[in-house]
């Protein structure tokens, strides 16, 4: 059997994974696509490249963080190791470097310090893992359910458009999932993905319960000006829920009467900084730290990182600061209230164990909630309070 037709049936038979903590389930009768994005620009990967789920973690082909052949400078470059060692390769910025020995499945960083990642070899590709390279050298990801897939996009900071990159692309994303249908099905006639015919679900039998997994979900929501708290803390008290609230420094004022209500209702809080360097995520966590014990009486020790790499993470953990790392990240999502819930439960029926879960503050987040938390009542999901000392 050749690769594209065991391709085939594993995306129709296996569970794909979106993003860390992030999962789809293919069905038989439709494959889900995983499209890719840097800054402002449409990736073109080929199917046997396409991101898939390794040990864990969702793993991207190396050559989307090789700027010469994606024409996306990143600030990260790509070697070929030669000599003894010619089994490994680096990926390295101005910054650091990361040197993966396939035969030895490890990487090191520039310091010789071993690293909690490896690169695969898949369908003749190298791949490697996204959430911990992008860390690294101090990127973002995202993922946006569309049309056309899921689409996994990396940004450096240089990027001109936000959630609207999603509308700009549609031409784009079409073209390549109709590429990968054609591929995939190259004798089946199929519906184009610009009129996607909705799949039905399965209803149980009487008396018969859904085959979902035990699932935890940790709820936080960034806060950075969306004036949707209120509405927030409305939604999760209905339902005795609680989250954690992350907010920059610079709206903490402003959320003074927020911020009482949270603390009061057993909420947690902490601060999120995009400053990119050590000095100024300090001076960042130092006006918050000051603001919030005057405002609550409240130190803090959670930190969200919106830029800042993995040198400045191990820097603050020293310091004891606990990083907030979301595996499902659903900020600038502009899609419909229900759209969102549709997708999210989608996503949470194929987890088990648990999931991290970062959403925005906007009113119409308020709307999600209300959909959302209810479904996740009917699906047995359970909701904690992420601590300090869990993550």
């Amino acid at each position: 059997m050749g690769w594209k037709k065991r391709l085939a049936v594993l995306l129709c038979a296996a569970v794909l994974v979106l993003g860390p903590g992030l999962v789809s389930t293919a069905r038989a009768d439709t494959v889900e696509i995983y499209l890719m994005a840097e800054n402002d620009q449409m990736l073109t990967l080929p199917l046997e490249a396409m991101p898939t789920w390794i040990g864990g973690a969702l793993y991207v082909p190396y050559t989307v963080f090789d700027w010469t052949v994606t024409g996306v400078n990143l600030g990260v470059s790509y070697g070929q190791i030669q000599g003894e060692m010619g089994s490994g390769f680096m990926l390295y910025s101005l910054s650091g470097t990361l040197t993966f020995d396939l035969n030895a499945g490890t990487c090191v960083d520039r310091s010789g310090q071993q690293m909690d990642m490896r690169a695969v070899s898949r369908n003749g590709w190298l791949f490697v893992p996204l959430a911990p390279v992008c860390s690294y050298f101090g990127l973002r990801y995202s993922y946006t359910p569309t049309n056309y897939g899921t689409l996994i996009r990396i940004t450096n900071g240089q990027e001109r458009l936000g959630s609207e990159f999603i509308q700009y692309a549609q031409d784009a994303m079409r073209s390549r999932y109709n590429n990968y249908m054609k591929q995939l099905y190259p004798d089946t006639p199929r519906p184009s993905a610009a009129q996607p015919t909705p799949t039905p679900t399965p209803t149980p039998s009487a008396g018969e319960e859904p085959d979902r997994g035990e699932l935890t979900v940790y709820l936080s929501f960034q806060c950075t000006g969306g004036g949707g708290v209120a509405a927030i803390l409305d939604q999760l008290e209905a339902r005795g829920v609680q989250a954690l609230f992350l907010f920059r420094p610079e709206e903490l004022q402003a959320n003074a009467e927020n911020l009482r209500r949270i603390v009061g209702s057993g909420h947690a809080v902490g601060l999120s900084v995009s400053g990119a360097s050590l000095s100024q995520v300090e001076e960042e966590l130092a006006q918050g730290s000051a603001l919030l014990e005057r405002l609550v009486r409240l130190k803090v020790h959670t930190v969200y990182l919106e830029r800042a790499g993995r040198e400045v993470a191990s820097a603050l953990e020293e310091q004891g600061w606990a990083r907030w790392s979301p595996q499902l990240d659903q900020m600038g999502d502009s899609r419909s209230a229900a759209t969102r819930s549709n997708a999210l439960m989608n996503l949470l029926d194929s987890r088990e164990g648990s999931v991290r879960v970062m959403l925005d503050d906007r009113t119409g987040t308020a709307d999600l909630l209300a959909r959302l938390l209810p479904r996740m009542e009917g699906a047995s999901y359970r909701t904690r309070l992420a601590l300090e000392t869990w993550f």
